[in-house]
């Protein structure tokens, strides 16, 4: 296994990683530049320490905002409740790494789906309608766990290659 370098904070938030600096203050800028396919080691290690860190609210709130999915959806998804995730609205939180991971995930995925479908609301619509090739249920609703999001992966990736079911 590779060793990966001691992450050092610097002045103003800055972080140093693998010869790479990085503004802590803006991890919406390494997010947006995030796909559900790279594949870049520096990148890579940036983004660990993003989860490691935690997003807070405000950078959460600009992923979701590109998601048809509901409050009530990424508490679930989340595993929180909706009084806990309005909580962390208030007073601009800073989500544990877990969630901040399956906030990625999730951001990964709408990217995967946009690019399969062609466009957001397309995609969108697929996500949230029932899917007979999914077992008949809704995809959106499978994103709580790793094997539901798997699944969904996967069903883009047929509909991606032309292999409908």
């Amino acid at each position: 296994m590779a060793t990966i370098k001691k992450i050092v904070r610097g002045k103003a938030g800055i972080l140093e990683t693998a010869g790479k600096v990085y503004n802590k203050d803006k991890p919406i800028k390494l997010l947006e530049s995030v796909s559900y396919d790279w594949n870049d080691d520096s990148r890579g290690f940036a983004l660990v320490t993003v989860i490691r860190d935690g997003i807070d609210y405000k950078t959460f709130e600009r992923v979701a905002e590109n998601t048809p999915l509901k409050d009530k959806d990424w508490a679930v998804i989340l595993d929180t409740t909706l009084r806990t995730l309005l909580r962390y609205k208030k007073d601009n939180k800073t989500f544990a790494p877990k969630q901040t991971e399956k906030i990625i995930e999730i951001q990964q995925l709408m990217q995967y789906g946009e690019e399969v479908f062609g466009n957001k609301e397309n995609f969108h619509n697929w996500l949230m309608s029932e899917n007979i090739a999914v077992g008949g249920i809704i995809p959106g609703d499978l994103l709580d766990t790793s094997v539901g999001l798997g699944i969904v992966k996967d069903e883009l990736g047929r509909i991606e290659h032309g292999i409908l079911a």
